[in-house]
């Protein structure tokens, strides 16, 4: 990795929240921030000053996911209870306690709009209706579902698993169809414009499948060092940004797509970059890395960072505020904290 300069800038506040974060996640309206500790606790911040408005045990076990619903004022955790809970975030309020069908809940999503919630337990898919429950259910997948991704519509839904993404209606619950790939995947995106799919494979590669999709024209991009577990798309749908390394592969899925194209490299981090998040307007890809760095960066027209902030433990998770003007980050020893571009 090439050396690269930039002045590290300070956080507006950090908190802790008394474990390894999982993960972080913002309010609709902009005013909270949920953290939920790999040890089962939910913290719910005030935006404004990182202020702890509740302190929860929300999971016994330990917990994945803590998502805020991007339409209601509504935060769904998942753990290794088995079950999928919703709060009111404001109050504190346990609202929903949901099963999942498996004793641990590793794969949770909202859609965009933030009518259905999609949980992924063992070889179990449940789509929910958050007033009314379970909606639909899944037949067993070949293996577990690995990771979940709804369209921008919310009307389909794309389940990973060993062998290939599986696409559902997620109004019908029916399957649509499968896009294979003889590997087990580990991540997946779905591109704002609903061309591309895209996961990470276990074999340290991208696979990419355009839509609507004919068999033979798959695309698989390698050559990562690791597994590529970090995947973000720009809400234009041109840039993919991905992992799996210390460096950042953007490519351009513009045109024909990606296919014999060479990718902007983005180096900056010293160590493996761990989470991935681009703005929903504007352009920023912030970047966190186990060697405690988050990075902002221009990535469709630079490969130098424009901010670094730097954080006392690994970067577990990032997330942007709903207008883009602040990011959160959550790390390995308990620290949340909030930078602005």
């Amino acid at each position: 990795m090439s050396s690269v300069l930039v002045s590290s800038r300070s956080c507006e506040w950090q908190s802790l929240l008394g474990d390894a974060v999982a993960e972080v996640s913002w309010s609709a309206d902009g005013s909270l921030i949920a953290a939920g500790g790999v040890d089962g606790r939910l913290g719910v911040f005030q935006a404004i000053d990182g202020a702890l408005r509740h302190g929860l045990s929300a999971h016994e076990g330990g917990l994945f996911h803590t998502l805020f619903s991007p339409g209601e004022p509504l935060l769904a955790t998942s753990g290794q209870d088995g079950k999928v809970k919703l709060w009111e975030a404001g109050s504190g309020t346990l609202v929903k306690d949901l099963p999942a069908g498996a004793a641990w809940v590793e794969q949770l999503a909202w859609s965009p709009q933030g009518g259905w919630l999609a949980s992924g337990a063992g070889r179990k898919l449940r789509i929910w209706n958050p007033t009314s429950g379970i909606v639909h259910e899944s037949a067993a997948h070949r293996s577990t579902v690995s990771a979940l991704t709804f369209s921008q519509d919310g009307r389909r839904l794309a389940s990973a698993c060993y062998g290939g993404v599986e696409l559902w209606d997620v109004a019908a619950g029916k399957h649509l169809e499968n896009l294979p790939w003889k590997t087990s995947l580990v991540s997946v995106a779905w591109s704002p414009d609903g061309r591309w799919v895209v996961s990470g494979t276990q074999e340290q590669a991208v696979q990419i499948w355009e839509l609507p999709f004919r068999p033979g024209e798959e695309l698989a991009m390698s050559g990562y060092p690791g597994k590529v577990r970090e995947l973000a798309w720009h809400h234009s749908s041109r840039y993919l940004a991905t992992g799996g390394g210390q460096e950042i592969m953007v490519w351009d899925c513009s045109g024909k797509g990606p296919a014999g194209t060479t990718p902007r490299i983005l180096e900056g981090h010293v160590g493996r970059v761990s989470t991935l998040a681009y703005q929903r307007i504007g352009h920023t890809l912030a970047s966190g890395g186990v060697d405690g760095l988050v990075l902002l960066w221009n990535a469709g027209k630079s490969s130098t960072p424009s901010r670094q902030f730097k954080l006392p433990a690994a970067v577990t998770s990032v997330a942007w505020s709903p207008d883009g003007s602040r990011f959160v980050a959550g790390c390995r020893d308990g620290t949340v904290a909030v930078g602005q571009p």
